[in-house]
């Protein structure tokens, strides 16, 4: 027997707009030894029983709203059934976490738009994350989650010793930068015959060559621009050949761009990896600046001191 507490996650959202992603967020909390619970309401399941729905809120030690590419079904008092319980979350001051999908809104009609635009402004005055993909939903749940369900994993002189998350750390430290290559895309302007054509193509950049590239900048604090920038430069003087190729006798090649949501992933595996993290600018709060962390630091001069020539 034990007496260790699982904290209970209450998980809002719409089954019919979230489908497979509710199970990746589930996986999530079970990993962090947290308990996860949902109504999975859908209008035809018949009557929504909100005193119920508020009596699990209140019990609960963590509100999660996952909100997919819709506003959600709409309840009788005009809002969404989510929104009403990130509302009355927020109201009994529990810790709230948003994580939002990049959301196509060209499918929805404006009126959708417009509340579905409300309920993440309403969401953006806490903690939130934007996701896309499965991929985007394990990190951004990991590291969201973790800070409040990681004191739930201490035994009284072990400290954290869960098998889930010492494997989870592991993999943290190592497992990124053991991946041959994380491919990346890039549109750059290619020049033939006086003419200027926009070229895409997928670099396969190494997970080593990626990190040396922005971790070189980031003993101080730097943005989010340059950190992008450095990959920019890059590809464009090491990768030039890759894009001309796309047009015969081409002859130039300007103004490289970085894929921006494929940018943002790759800073959020280098954060889930411990190697970087977000800082105060120095100028004002605004924490919009990146640096390496102590471990980022050790392991670029582990990169850096046997050769630089992993660079080329």
């Amino acid at each position: 027997m034990t007496d260790k507490k699982r904290s209970m996650v209450y998980i809002s959202s719409d089954p019919k707009d979230t489908g497979a992603a509710l199970y990746t967020l589930n996986r999530v909390v079970m990993q962090l030894d947290g308990l996860p619970v949902q109504s999975y309401y859908m209008q035809s399941s018949g009557d929504y029983d909100w005193p119920l729905v508020r009596s699990i809120i209140d019990e609960c030690d963590v509100y999660v709203l996952l909100v997919g590419d819709s506003y959600g079904a709409i309840s009788e008092t005009g809002e969404s059934f989510i929104h009403r319980e990130a509302v009355y979350a927020k109201s009994k001051r529990k810790p709230v976490i948003a994580i939002l999908k990049n959301a196509e809104l060209k499918s929805l009609t404006p009126q959708s738009v417009l509340r579905l635009k409300s309920l993440h402004r309403l969401m953006m005055s806490g903690i939130f994350k934007y996701w896309n993909n499965k991929e985007d939903l394990l990190l951004i749940g990991r590291q969201v989650l973790r800070d409040h369900l990681k004191p739930q994993l201490k035994i009284s002189s072990g400290g954290l010793s869960s098998p889930v998350f010492s494997e989870y750390k592991g993999m943290e430290s190592d497992s990124f930068f053991e991946r041959e290559s994380y491919p990346l895309r890039f549109t750059g302007k290619v020049f033939a015959h006086g003419n200027c054509h926009e070229i895409t193509s997928k670099v396969p950049l190494s997970w080593t060559v990626s990190f040396i590239s922005i971790g070189s900048l980031m003993t101080s604090p730097v943005t989010e621009d340059r950190m992008r920038g450095a990959l920019e430069g890059l590809v464009e003087e090491s990768y030039k050949e890759q894009f001309l190729a796309a047009i015969p006798e081409s002859h130039a090649l300007v103004d490289v761009r970085c894929n921006e949501s494929e940018f943002q992933r790759l800073k959020a595996y280098l954060k889930s990896a411990g190697v970087i993290e977000n800082v105060d600018s120095g100028s004002g709060g605004i924490r919009n600046y990146w640096q390496l962390t102590a471990s980022g630091e050790q392991r670029l001069n582990k990169l850096l001191m046997p050769s630089k020539a992993h660079m080329v």
